[in-house]
């Protein structure tokens, strides 16, 4: 006798989280002067999170559905590890991040001394 393997909840959250990393890293990307192809493979890689955030919520699809949005999502949180190295530096991504947010109106402070 089979018994069900039950797959756990889908991290809606983490995944709407990881697709806000992707898009300032696309931001950053573009803003550095990226090439298309490298703009596209990172594009790639939100579309995928988008289309795994679909599938999980989507009632019509079911369980399906459900373990579909996990294998995609999964899929493209290893393409994430590809789009950065542990030496990129985070502050163009943090800036591209808030330039979206306030529509280009960054105020840049300086950094308190003793930080």
């Amino acid at each position: 006798m089979l018994i069900p393997v039950s797959t756990p909840p889908f991290p809606f959250d983490a995944v709407r989280d990881l697709l806000g990393v992707v898009r300032a890293i696309y931001a950053a990307a573009k803003d550095g002067g990226a090439s298309r192809e490298e703009l596209a493979r990172i594009a790639r890689v939100g579309r995928e999170l988008s289309r795994a955030l679909d599938l999980a919520g989507s009632p019509q699809q079911g369980a399906s559905g459900h373990a579909a949005a996990w294998k995609v999502a999964d899929k493209a949180m290893l393409q994430v590890n590809d789009l950065v190295d542990p030496l990129t530096p985070a502050a163009p991504l943090l800036l591209a991040a808030r330039s979206r947010v306030t529509g280009g109106r960054l105020a840049v402070r300086s950094k308190p001394q003793g930080r």
